[in-house]
C-alpha cells in the first residue's frame, strides 16, 4: 500500500481517528502528513469573539502558573522532608542552613508567581476565585490555602533572594515583579 492509497482513504475515517492520525504526524515532524489530514478532513465555519485569543492565553498562564506553583510547593515539600531527616540524623553532615535557603527561596519563588499573576489578574479585572474553581475539581483547596500561607511566612524577600542568589553565583540578577508581570502583558499583547 502506498502512501498515495493511505491519504485517499483519509476523508473516509471518523473525526476521532483523523486527530489521532494528525496528532502524530506533527509529533514525528512529518508536515506533509498532517497537511494531507487537514486537507482530507471536512470543514467546520465559525465565528469567535475578539477577545477569544486573548482568552486562550490568560487560560494557558492559569494553567501553567498552577502547575509551577505547585512544583514550587513540592520542592519546598522537598526540602522540609530533607531538613527534618538531617535533624533526626546526626551522621549526616551539617548543612542545615543551604536546605534553610532552598525552603526560603522555593517559597519565594511560589510567592512571586502566585503574586505576579493575582496582580495581573486583577488589573485585567478577571475572575478572582480561578484557583477556588479548579481546585474543587482537582485538589484540596483548603490545603493548598494552608500550604500558601506556611509559604508566605517563610518565603525570602526580594532583597533577600537577590542576596542570596549573589551569594550562590555571584550574579546579581533576580527577575522582579515588575519584570514577570511586564513578560506576562507582552504575552498577552497588553499594554
Amino acid at each position: 500500500m502506498t502512501i498515495k492509497t493511505l491519504r485517499k482513504g483519509y476523508e473516509n475515517l471518523t473525526m476521532l481517528q483523523r486527530l489521532a492520525l494528525a496528532d502524530n504526524a506533527m509529533a514525528r515532524d512529518d508536515d506533509s502528513e498532517a497537511r494531507a489530514i487537514k486537507a482530507a478532513s471536512p470543514r467546520v465555519g465559525y465565528t469567535h469573539p475578539d477577545f477569544w485569543e486573548t482568552f486562550e492565553k490568560i487560560t494557558n498562564i492559569r494553567m501553567c502558573n498552577l502547575i509551577v506553583r505547585l512544583g514550587y510547593m513540592m520542592s519546598f515539600d522537598f526540602f522540609s522532608i530533607r531538613e527534618l531527616e538531617e535533624l533526626n540524623d546526626k551522621s549526616v553532615s551539617a548543612s542545615g542552613k543551604r536546605l534553610d535557603n532552598d525552603l526560603r527561596m522555593a517559597a519565594f519563588l511560589y510567592v512571586r508567581t502566585t503574586d505576579c499573576w493575582n496582580a495581573l489578574n486583577d488589573e485585567l479585572s478577571l475572575q478572582p476565585n480561578f484557583d477556588a474553581t479548579l481546585g474543587t475539581l482537582l485538589l484540596s483547596i483548603d490545603l493548598f490555602k494552608a500550604k500558601d500561607a506556611v509559604m508566605r511566612a517563610y518565603a525570602f524577600s526580594e532583597d533577600e533572594a537577590r542576596k542570596h542568589i549573589f551569594e550562590q553565583t555571584g550574579n546579581n540578577s533576580c527577575k522582579t515583579a515588575k519584570e514577570e508581570i511586564k513578560a506576562l502583558k507582552e504575552y498577552l499583547e497588553i499594554k
